[in-house]
């Protein structure tokens, strides 16, 4: 599964619906984005804090129900990244995802620290589908989870430095025992974000194909020709 980062890049503002109409047009099955708490407690789709956004973007920020209306029409998973740690955002995110009878196709994620409550809410919800991010995995990291449990693995390729390191710390074949290991213990194993070539082969010699990334075209033509000559 290619997943869409933001629906970037199109020459399109990120996380908008354009940019997600660009991605999937351009061979993506899924799509990743930002979901954050304004300080005045209204659910938008940006990365940033909305006032470090540009000026000119403001008007193209989604708020959570126009993002919900658009995942209603599209048949492929979405993955929302939580950047806030506030209860009050995993909430009105899993009541929508429960409103819609979206369970099967919305998850949420996030790093360490924005991904608790995430977690803590599977206790009410337990079809609710949460999936940390973990730069760098560890067994000591492994707890028996919840059915509806994943975790993303590797780096962020603009992060200058990132894949070199953890392809030093972790060479294919560990990854190959803890994508193993993970999935031993009922975690779904994904990968991001990961733009180039050598990134896309390093996870698919350890068995993981279901990567983020902002190169939908290379992704494509990578995992498309593999499949090809796998049939072969």
């Amino acid at each position: 599964m290619i997943i869409s980062h933001r629906g970037r890049p199109h020459g399109l503002i990120e996380n908008t619906i354009p940019a997600f109409e660009a991605a999937l047009k351009a061979g993506a099955d899924a799509v990743e984005c930002d979901l954050r708490l304004t300080l005045d407690h209204k659910i938008v789709v940006n990365h940033d804090n909305v006032s470090k956004t540009h000026s000119k973007n403001l008007n193209s920020i989604l708020n959570i129900d126009e993002l919900f209306e658009y995942i209603k029409q599209k048949r492929v998973p979405f993955f929302l990244e939580v950047k806030n740690r506030s209860p009050i955002l995993v909430e009105a995110i899993a009541q929508k995802i429960k409103d819609k009878k979206l369970w099967d196709r919305v998850h949420i994620m996030g790093f360490s620290i924005f991904i608790k409550n995430a977690l803590h809410a599977q206790a009410k919800h337990e079809k609710l589908r949460v999936l940390p991010i973990i730069n760098i995995p560890l067994y000591s990291y492994i707890r028996k989870p919840k059915k509806s449990y994943g975790v993303f693995v590797g780096w962020i390729d603009q992060w200058y430095g990132s894949g070199l390191l953890f392809r030093k710390l972790i060479s294919t074949k560990r990854l190959t025992k803890l994508k193993n290991f993970y999935e031993g213990n009922g975690f779904k194993v994904m990968a991001g974000v990961i733009n180039k070539k050598d990134g896309f082969e390093y996870f698919k010699k350890a068995g993981i194909e279901d990567i983020v990334t902002d190169n939908i075209k290379e992704a494509v033509n990578y995992f498309k020709e593999e499949r090809r000559l796998n049939k072969k």
